[in-house]
């Protein structure tokens, strides 16, 4: 049927089969262990700290601590590097430690430099979980628990899993703009009684602590982060093997999730070994240098994305006076 220069049933047919698709891919996932899914809700609650964090970091930064706008960028662009430079040393502890402990050191990890920055009116406080507590909690937060989607999935569901891992980022990511409005808008706490005394949003003077609509964002974060901190520790060192035993002796030591045949978790044992030895194995391989290509053709992207996160908040209240 043609209907607006449209073929109607073509598109009734491409619906049912994309939904068809989707639900087979969840279907994929019957039998999966709880750690899929707890990754799924720590990927969640650490991209919703993160993206709430990010939005207001340069605006946080000038309006209770004083930095101006360039200091305030320069600082925001510190955190993103050290993060991977961080990241770059934390493969190897990763390696030797295994994702459930990683997991519940970097969280951790952020926990406390979130109550820290949420709680310091020092400066250099400020600079210390900026530049290195936070960004030690956060190489060890997302990046791990995309080694944890490939452990505790097979070759059958793993492009799904990813796929569905990626999308709760961006629902989390669309969450958190609103959650940042309401709060700015809504609350406006000490804001407003600064105000009403004569003193300006960005006075920023070291040593008043006050509990500004910044920092209430900052107190979501927080609790985000300590479910999620509190979910890391029922996380178990585990994979996913694929093929179903074929007799009962292969099944003895082996846990089936849920009962399902062909799903079989074992627990997994991180391999020891040192920094150069990983570093070696690690550059010997085709698909790293393949993935560092990528990387390298997708940076400038990543810098417009980054760098609009860094400014484009400032320029909305400063140049069009949302708020």
């Amino acid at each position: 049927m043609i209907y607006g220069g449209k073929n109607v049933g073509s598109t009734g047919d491409g619906l049912r089969s994309l939904l068809s698709k989707v639900t087979s891919g969840f279907m994929s996932l019957r039998g999966s262990p709880s750690e899929l899914w707890k990754a799924y809700l720590l990927k969640f609650l650490d991209s919703y700290s993160y993206f709430s964090f990010s939005i207001i970091f340069t605006l946080f930064l000038s309006a209770d601590f004083g930095f101006s706008d360039v200091e305030a960028g320069t600082l925001y662009g510190a955190w993103g590097a050290f993060i991977t430079i961080y990241g770059l040393v934390a493969g190897f502890i990763v390696d030797n430690l295994g994702v459930a402990r990683s997991l519940q050191i970097g969280f951790l990890l952020s926990l406390l430099s979130r109550i820290f920055i949420f709680l310091t009116t020092s400066r250099a406080a400020l600079l210390f979980n900026v530049c290195i507590l936070l960004p030690l909690g956060n190489c060890l937060g997302i990046p791990v628990l995309t080694t944890g989607i490939r452990r505790y999935t097979n070759e059958t569901n793993r492009g799904f899993s990813f796929g569905l891992f990626y999308c709760v980022m961006n629902l989390s990511a669309l969450i958190s703009g609103p959650a940042v409005d309401m709060l700015t808008i809504w609350y406006r706490g000490s804001d407003a009684l600064r105000e009403a005394g004569g003193e300006g949003h960005d006075s920023g003077r070291e040593g008043s602590w006050s509990l500004t609509s910044y920092r209430a964002i900052i107190l979501t974060g927080i609790i985000a982060n300590f479910i999620a901190c509190m979910v890391t520790f029922t996380m178990r060192e585990i994979k996913v093997n694929t093929a179903a035993a074929n007799s009962d002796d292969e099944r003895d030591g082996h846990e089936y999730s849920n009962g399902s045949p062909s799903v079989r978790v074992s627990t997994f044992v991180p391999a020891k070994a040192s920094l150069w030895k990983i570093l070696r194995e690690t550059a010997s391989t085709k698909s790293f240098w393949r993935f560092l290509v990528v990387c390298l053709i997708t940076l400038n992207v990543r810098m417009i994305f980054r760098h609009l996160d860094a400014t484009l908040p400032k320029y909305l209240l400063q140049q069009l006076v949302l708020i």
